[in-house]
């Protein structure tokens, strides 16, 4: 019966104390994750980045009819992409989900590479001599550089 009882007693206090600093360890190094959310941002922003540029080139092939109608640009500044009509941008394409210009803005601590403008045609090839690569660069806290690319003979865009 006093085994019983010792068994079922608890937890020791070394037992205890060894509990709370291997937590306390898992907190100091966990906690930054939650605060710093740059990270999930520019992961949001390299999927939206690299939507737009798909966006993109899937309308030029779409407006493709008779008379053509001119190709669709992809304005990268170092920090926005936007889809435009114009080389300059002053007829931007609209978003359709939500009727206003479509641009995506990066959040802070996140920038765009190279800074370029190219087109796409009516039938989706781009007017760039050799493969793209768009670098989404973030000074966050453990966060990590991104690259897709968009292929010179057939625009495919890729991560």
């Amino acid at each position: 019966m006093n085994s019983w009882l010792r068994r079922n007693a608890g937890f020791t206090l070394v037992e205890l104390v060894t509990i709370l600093v291997m937590v306390g360890i898992l907190a100091a190094f966990a906690a930054p994750r939650f605060v710093d959310n740059t990270g999930f941002e520019s992961r949001g922003f390299f999927d939206q980045a690299q939507a737009t540029v798909r966006y993109a080139q899937k309308l030029a092939i779409s407006q493709r009819q008779s008379p053509p109608k001119p190709p669709v640009f992809v304005v990268i500044t170092a920090n926005s992409i936007r889809a435009c009509y114009d080389a300059a941008c002053a007829t931007p394409v609209i978003n359709p989900a939500n009727g206003a210009a479509l641009a995506v803005n990066a959040p802070g601590n996140v920038t765009l590479a190279p800074v370029t403008t190219f087109s796409f045609d009516g039938s989706g090839s781009p007017s760039i001599a050799a493969q793209l690569a768009i670098t989404v660069s973030s000074s966050g806290v453990g966060d990590i550089n991104r690259n897709f690319f968009v292929e010179a003979q057939t625009g495919y865009v890729h991560p």
